[in-house]
């Protein structure tokens, strides 16, 4: 008799104490309890980003992944814990269909692994979203032509052009000592003289900050390498370029347009004449010093001078005093000497070799 109850004393005391172990202790505070569980919940709903070690520990079916299956197993663990756990967001987007206009996913770009709880947004239109347990997010409405993107803590930000047919795939690489982030915003650069026929014209809502950004960084050392500038995307160049890839109805008559152009320690390195993604340009290290460093963009000017009669500008200037109207339809306001070009730019990250590429 005694003995039995001291047996039914030690469960009383391994039910009412938390359980320790490492396969379930998402929090990491050395035992298992209901504190693990709301992690997982808060995984699972999108709005909690968990770390590699975390992951681990809540995969209680060992299959990869966490899923409410590794929630309900963990709660079954600790005897059924009342933990209020309103699983029914993460259910419906769980019915995420990838094939859908205004839908995607975002993986680790090492491991291909999905990535819950990042923030996805369309700054243009105000629309912030946070990826599912399986990585997946869903948009109110995609127009094709916005810039979109990606951020989650200890990753490097990731962005793309939206176009048609859906499907987006955004790809977060893991920060590290070589990659450093200098602005996870989006900017949008010009006048805001812009019309029909402008690359993106339709597309822009954010308001213009001028012609130029300039962007400080710091590097502790003088690189031994060149160095990469990583931008996300930019939209709206109009050059003959981007016409000729039918990014901009513009005509330019074989005038040269000077596009994006790009500056380290003021001097120019690189002028982006069409729109695109994950656009690299070579940072020369001769360049570069230790301590304070300084990158511009800059938008060009259209019909420079009023004797610049050729450019979409000009042409749009001698039309409206034809009275043919023709300023806004070729995207330059009438009357206008100097127009600059409105475009948009998403993401600056620099980074550095890796010590197996010296």
């Amino acid at each position: 008799m005694f003995r039995a109850l001291l047996v039914l004393m030690g469960i009383g005391l391994l039910l009412a104490a938390p359980v320790r172990a490492e396969s379930g202790d998402v929090n990491e505070d050395g035992r298992i309890d209901k504190d693990d569980v709301r992690l997982i919940d808060d995984y699972l709903n999108g709005t909690l980003l968990l770390q590699d070690s975390q992951i681990a520990a809540a995969d209680a079916d060992r299959d990869g992944k966490i899923t409410s299956t590794d929630r309900d197993l963990l709660q079954r663990r600790l005897g059924g814990l009342a933990v209020g756990t309103p699983r029914s967001a993460a259910a419906t987007q769980s019915q995420i269909d990838l094939r859908s206009a205004d839908s995607g996913v975002v993986v680790d770009k090492a491991t291909g692994k999905p990535l819950a709880g990042v923030e996805v947004s369309l700054p243009d239109e105000g629309i912030t979203v946070r990826t599912d347990s399986e990585g997946r997010f869903k948009l109110p409405g995609a127009t094709p032509g916005k810039i979109l993107s990606a951020k989650a803590n200890n990753y490097a930000p990731s962005s793309l052009t939206t176009r048609g047919g859906g499907g987006f795939q955004l790809k977060l690489e893991r920060l590290s000592p070589r990659l450093q982030v200098l602005d996870d915003g989006i900017h949008h650069l010009g006048d805001d003289k812009y019309g029909r026929g402008s690359a993106n014209y339709a597309d822009f809502r954010l308001p213009t900050q001028g012609t130029r950004h300039t962007q400080p960084f710091t590097l502790t050392t003088s690189p031994r390498q060149d160095m990469t500038l990583r931008i996300g995307s930019i939209i709206g160049i109009d050059t003959p370029e981007s016409a000729a890839a039918g990014q901009s109805q513009v005509p330019f008559f074989g005038v040269r347009q000077d596009g994006v152009r790009i500056y380290l320690n003021g001097s120019l390195i690189k002028q982006i004449l069409v729109n695109g993604d994950d656009i690299r340009v070579t940072l020369p290290r001769w360049l570069m010093r230790s301590g304070r460093n300084e990158l511009r963009l800059e938008t060009h000017a259209f019909n420079q001078g009023a004797g610049a009669t050729f450019s979409s500008g000009g042409l749009g200037g001698i039309l409206d005093l034809f009275g043919i109207g023709g300023g806004r339809r070729f995207g330059v306001p009438a009357g206008d000497f100097s127009d600059y070009d409105d475009i948009e730019f998403a993401l600056l990250v620099i980074e550095e070799k890796a010590s197996s590429e010296y």
